[in-house]
């Protein structure tokens, strides 16, 4: 399983854009097609495995997107879920997100024994884990899991497993679940999810258009180039309506081809749609863009460069952080303190 840094250094900034290095990423767009290139089959390694396993890790042709979001979406309004398209998107960030890679069918076992209940705190445990390791984006996507704090019904509650069950059936682990982020970038489930979810006639009335991955591939690859010196570590890619973030999910797969590391560089992708940028702070983690990359909410053609806000966001949520991570401390050690204390007077 690979090991994550709870507490990842966010302190310095990333710098602002220079002109001459910034690569645009065109296009008025909230959303993308994902790709649906199957991965071929994957062995794991068996000394890590638990001893229980009923198959292959990983499927061998996992479920192309559109499937996906139509059977999460179908199976959240079958089962009469509602509107609240934030809770089958909040679960499907829930899965991609579970910290521990490798092992879907071992994890989707897992969550398969789970009553309604018991994934609300998984939920809630999912958000706490990334806030306190990139608060910034989790906060931007905050609405995708503050639901999982509060009361719902027992028809509620029903919805929302029988949603959990239907994503793991369309493998959101087999295209999430590999330790290798690369292996995690070659499908935007949350794009797919609120193109199924929300209606073609909103979708118009937002102005979504979705490009196809393709096209998307094809900009990316014809945009940044394919000779590798001519790319500096400082170079900053920035999507100005980005959606769930589709075309950075092309740049990156095409810089990872030539052999750069993404985390070398910025990403700065704005969106207006909260939902949307909800979904694309959620694909930089899955997609493992690296702590350089921010979301900003907002109209871009009303207020332009959201680059200062997304940087005073980030400085103010990693004091929060940094905060809830003093107190804990504080609670820790007067609780260590105490019991040391009720050690020595039944000594006495």
């Amino acid at each position: 399983m690979q090991q994550l840094d709870l507490f990842a250094q966010l302190d310095d900034d990333p710098q602002p854009p220079k002109p001459e290095n910034v690569i645009a990423l065109p296009k008025p767009t909230a959303g993308q097609w994902a790709s649906v290139r199957p991965k071929p089959q994957q062995s794991a390694s068996t000394t890590a495995r638990p001893e229980r396993r009923h198959g292959p890790e990983f499927a061998s042709r996992p479920t192309d997107g559109a499937t996906f979001g139509e059977k999460v979406s179908s199976t959240w309004y079958r089962a009469h879920g509602g509107t609240r398209m934030e809770i089958p998107l909040g679960i499907v960030a829930t899965l991609a997100l579970w910290p521990q890679k490798g092992y879907p069918r071992t994890v989707a076992d897992f969550f398969r024994t789970l009553d309604a209940p018991q994934l609300l705190q998984c939920v809630r445990e999912v958000a706490a884990y990334w806030w306190m390791r990139r608060p910034d984006l989790i906060d931007t996507a905050s609405a995708l899991f503050a639901w999982a704090e509060e009361e719902h019904t027992a028809h509620e509650l029903h919805a929302i497993r029988a949603t959990f069950h239907a994503a793991l059936d369309a493998h959101v682990l087999d295209r999430t679940g590999h330790a290798d982020p690369e292996e995690n970038s070659d499908i935007d489930l949350m794009s797919w999810t609120i193109t199924n979810l929300r209606h073609s006639t909103a979708r118009q009335g937002l102005g979504e258009y979705h490009t196809p991955p393709e096209i998307c591939d094809l900009m990316a690859a014809q945009i940044i180039g394919r000779a590798p010196d001519e790319i500096p570590d400082d170079c900053s890619l920035l999507d100005p309506c980005a959606g769930t973030g589709g075309m950075f999910r092309s740049a990156v797969q095409h810089v990872r081809s030539m052999g750069l590391d993404p985390t070398n560089y910025t990403w700065f992708a704005q969106e207006i749609d909260p939902l949307a940028a909800a979904g694309c702070a959620v694909n930089i983690i899955v997609w493992g863009l690296g702590t350089k990359a921010m979301v900003a909410c907002g109209d871009t053609l009303a207020e332009g460069d959201l680059w200062p806000r997304a940087i005073k966001h980030r400085r103010a949520m990693i004091e929060r952080r940094d905060d809830v991570k003093a107190h804990m401390a504080i609670a820790y050690a007067l609780g260590r303190t105490q019991q040391l204390l009720g050690m020595v007077s039944e000594a006495a």
